[in-house]
């Protein structure tokens, strides 16, 4: 008896390797230390405090400084928009094939981000990787057969690590100790990547975001090679 067709091709779950999560997370805190040490002291890769600024601004009849929390804002849920257009209107649920498309434009946007000429307002560009931001927050979140993290701030990794320390030290559960390291190992690979920020930025200035343009290259290079390998369950199909 054949087997029904819409068994034969379900899509496997595949397994993200740990390091491209730790490339991603590794440029999200490039962008944070960038974002704030070269374009206004702003943290544009988190929305949260942009949330609350804007509310103190215009309570304070700052209206200008509430404009600016509000462009960012917007940018960031363009950013998630379009990276839904992107998986589901444009390549038909293939995650894998839409995060490869969002790392080869996230070098791009970087790339042409380091020629951006002194005097231009970080307004604008502040909003450029805050959409950035966005498109690495929503594309990119597991590692991994079933871990989720967040790919541009910590604070949900860091309670990740505390659940799964906990499980794994109290509960006993050896997978999960082995998770928390993971989580620990992404937490510091978000620092790293701050780090780097500040010293590149000390040495060269707005051309130190071509690091976060060659991590995305990197990201890039390695989905396609992952895309294409029949031990992995070759494409990856949306299966949320």
């Amino acid at each position: 008896m054949e087997r029904d067709a819409s068994q034969t091709q379900q899509p496997r779950r595949t397994k993200v390797p740990v390091r491209l999560g730790l490339t991603v997370i590794c440029a999200g805190g490039f962008m944070d230390a960038y974002s704030y040490l070269v374009h206004g002291h702003v943290f544009a890769t988190g929305q949260t405090g942009n949330i609350v600024l804007l509310t103190m601004r215009a309570a304070g009849g700052d209206w200008l400084g509430a404009l600016g929390c509000v462009a960012s804002i917007l940018s960031c849920a363009v950013g998630i928009f379009f990276s839904m257009h992107l998986l589901h209107g444009i390549h038909g649920g293939n995650r894998y094939r839409t995060q490869r498309w969002v790392a080869a434009l996230e070098a791009v946007v970087f790339a042409l981000l380091a020629l951006v000429p002194d005097g231009v307002p970080d307004l604008p560009v502040n909003c450029v990787i805050a959409f950035c931001a966005a498109l690495a927050f929503e594309n990119f979140r597991s590692f991994g057969t079933k871990s989720t993290y967040a790919s541009v701030f910590c604070t949900g990794n860091l309670r990740s690590f505390a659940e799964t320390l906990y499980q794994g030290l109290v509960g006993g559960d050896r997978h999960e100790l082995h998770r928390s390291m993971r989580y620990a190992a992404l937490i510091g690979s978000f620092a790293l990547g701050a780090l780097a920020g500040v010293l590149l930025i000390g040495a060269v200035g707005r051309l130190a975001c071509l690091a976060v343009c060659a991590l995305f290259v990197v990201t890039s290079v390695h989905l396609a090679l992952l895309d294409e390998d029949p031990k992995r369950g070759g494409v990856m199909l949306l299966d949320d």
